[in-house]
């Protein structure tokens, strides 16, 4: 897969393909009503891609929730290219973007699926799980 590249989003055709793989993983796949998949903060967020080749495969978004603290939102792989390590390229990558930002710690909400695979990228448990849009949550955070 030497084909990948990870880069913030620079332009609307990246920002769009961001949403396209954002709608075929939580809408298409998980069933989740689009109203909650894209809001208001797609305006005020930080967005980064994936590409293969061309095409965008995968996306995140993060929310800076104070000077030193950002959310990392929506990430999101589409199936034929899960489990090759590209989500744990996006954490890599987000690390150290903001680092250079001068985020000290980052949280997100994992679906409850995914938290060992949070844990392997450095995120602890924070909290009790909690219901997110018909699915079962946990709060995690990460010091950068």
């Amino acid at each position: 897969m030497s084909e990948l590249s990870y880069k913030l989003v620079s332009s609307g055709s990246e920002l769009k393909g961001a949403f396209e793989v954002r709608k075929q993983v939580f809408v298409e796949e998980q069933g989740i009503s689009e109203a909650l998949v894209f809001d208001d903060h797609d305006g005020e967020a930080l967005h980064m891609v994936v590409k293969y080749r061309k095409r965008v495969i995968g996306t995140t978004r993060v929310l800076f929730l104070a000077a030193n603290q950002a959310k990392l939102e929506r990430m999101a792989v589409l199936k034929p290219f899960r489990r090759k390590g590209i989500g744990r390229t996006i954490i890599s990558f987000l690390s150290e973007e903001l680092k250079n930002k001068q985020v000290e710690q980052v949280v997100l909400h994992a679906q409850y699926g995914v938290v060992a695979f949070y844990k392997s990228c450095g995120f602890r448990e924070s909290g009790s799980p909690f219901w997110e849009a018909g699915i079962k949550h946990l709060k995690m955070q990460r010091r950068l």
